[in-house]
């Protein structure tokens, strides 16, 4: 905005007083205001008008830029990629910087809470209409910039219109500036929309929002004001003060997008289906770590000794041939680094249990999103004959939402359990209570089913996790080394 608007209001370049005072005042304006929302949902609109105003923006750079000039210049496409040259230096900064172009983990929760009917169907059709979305704006972007550029490109490849001759293309410039401009008016937002939801779940420690459920949670209006001010002067301060978005969008890119595209999701995977993947490692290499049920986990010695003592116990019972065997499964352990991904399924599994027990005390809530049992494992509330609840006859409980020890249901539809009955009941009752609009149809249940994790998921997480730690890695030096 600081870059784009000025330019727009005819502002000569390098008049730093004149750029702060439109970037501030700009932003009280607009952004301020859309960002003191209560839902995410509340952004429907303006992120309608982003989509078309960003493939909008696209266009007239595929369409003005003077790609078929250069190309003829440069001795066509051949000579060109001939010429082109990967720049090691800094090839892991612009895979940062790529990767932060699509980075939306931080928000996922949040949006699919906002559907009207949050179904993994429906959360899968979302998420790959927009990253495919995303994909061909970027590849559009990228390559019509680039052959028109070539080494010249900056890294707001707007400024680089400025030197174009001719009137229309000024003028189709000016309009991309603008189209960009108002984009991040209104993107902006949904970011903030995040930061506040982590903000609030930190200090206030609020169950709903913790579950997604910010438009209860701010409804006090104090509280929104103060955390939504605080987000939003701590990203306008120092914009205040940078000149260059390059240096920015490297670090941004380099931390940012490791952790919370690679780094984090592959960790949050294996802790939250830890006791899955040291189900599947018992399979292969003998019950060892996943014996620990919970407990504190133990350090990477006592893991491997462990494992080496049922193995050799093991094949004091069988022919010479399982000392291969116990050779081929020991250099396997430590090559696939097996006990830091135990480790981190031990503690996931650990502090998963005891999150769902502190939760399971407290008043209950339905949760928007949650791991959907299928038919034959759901749990059925029964009541006396002639009793209903919220005037259905059955009352289905998501997995997620009332954990494996639950109450017990004893004749004549009585339940031991304490809070945790009394909270199952009112968990069906809200369930039975839902609109029609909300309700799920048979086909839509059926989709809504967890899939079991496959060792594919498992090693997908495992890649996320080195090659997000690779990358931040070898980013930063680059980072260090060009600057």
């Amino acid at each position: 905005i600081k870059d784009t608007l000025p330019i727009l209001l005819g502002v000569e370049k390098g008049n730093v007083g004149m750029e702060r005072a439109i970037l501030t005042i700009s932003t009280m304006a607009i952004i301020l205001p859309i960002s003191m929302q209560r839902d995410m949902a509340d952004l429907a609109k303006t992120s309608k008008i982003s989509i078309v105003f960003q493939c909008l923006m696209v266009l007239s750079v595929v369409v003005f830029s003077p790609v078929s000039e250069s190309i003829e210049e440069h001795g066509g496409l051949k000579q060109i990629a001939l010429d082109s040259n990967i720049k090691g230096e800094t090839i892991f900064i612009g895979l940062g910087i790529l990767s932060f172009a699509f980075v939306c983990q931080h928000g996922a929760f949040i949006v699919a809470g906002s559907l009207e009917r949050p179904t993994n169907e429906r959360w899968a059709t979302t998420t790959f209409s927009a990253l495919s979305l995303c994909v061909i704006l970027e590849m559009a972007c990228g390559l019509a910039g680039y052959l028109a550029f070539l080494d010249d490109t900056e890294g707001d490849i707007l400024n680089n219109f400025l030197d174009l001759p001719g009137s229309d293309m000024q003028r189709a410039a000016n309009v991309a500036r603008g189209l960009l401009c108002t984009t991040m008016f209104f993107v902006y937002p949904m970011d903030s929309f995040v930061c506040r939801h982590v903000l609030m779940v930190l200090l206030f420690r609020g169950r709903r929002a913790h579950e997604g459920d910010d438009a209860s949670v701010f409804s006090r209006r104090d509280r929104r004001v103060a955390l939504t001010l605080i987000v939003y002067l701590s990203s306008l301060i120092p914009a205040l003060f940078t000149d260059d978005v390059g240096p920015v969008l490297a670090v941004a890119g380099t931390i940012g997008a490791s952790c919370v595209a690679y780094i984090g999701p592959g960790l949050i995977y294996m802790a939250v289906y830890g006791e899955e993947f040291l189900q599947k490692v018992d399979e292969i290499w003998g019950p060892s770590v996943g014996e620990n049920n919970g407990k504190q986990p133990s350090s990477g010695p006592d893991i491997e000794s462990s494992r080496l003592l049922a193995d050799k116990t093991t094949s004091e019972s069988k022919h010479s041939t399982s000392m291969v065997h116990q050779l081929v499964s020991s250099i396997t352990w430590y090559l696939f680094l097996m006990p830091i991904w135990c480790s981190i399924a031990n503690i996931g599994k650990k502090e998963l249990t005891q999150f769902q027990e502190k939760e399971a005390l407290k008043s209950p809530h339905v949760s928007r999103i949650g791991k959907c049992m299928p038919q034959e494992r759901q749990i059925e509330l029964k009541r006396p004959r002639g009793s209903s609840i919220g005037g259905a006859e059955d009352g289905l409980v998501r997995q997620g939402s009332l954990p494996n020890f639950g109450p017990k249901v004893l004749p004549y539809g009585a339940m031991s359990g304490g809070n945790k009955a009394i909270g199952a009941a009112i968990l069906a009752k809200k369930k039975t209570n839902n609109n029609e609009a909300n309700q799920k149809s048979p086909e839509e249940e059926a989709a809504d089913v967890d899939v079991p994790p496959t060792w594919y998921d498992f090693c997908v997480a495992i890649f996320f996790i080195v090659f997000g730690m690779v990358a931040l890695c070898a980013g930063m030096v680059s980072f260090v080394m060009t600057n």
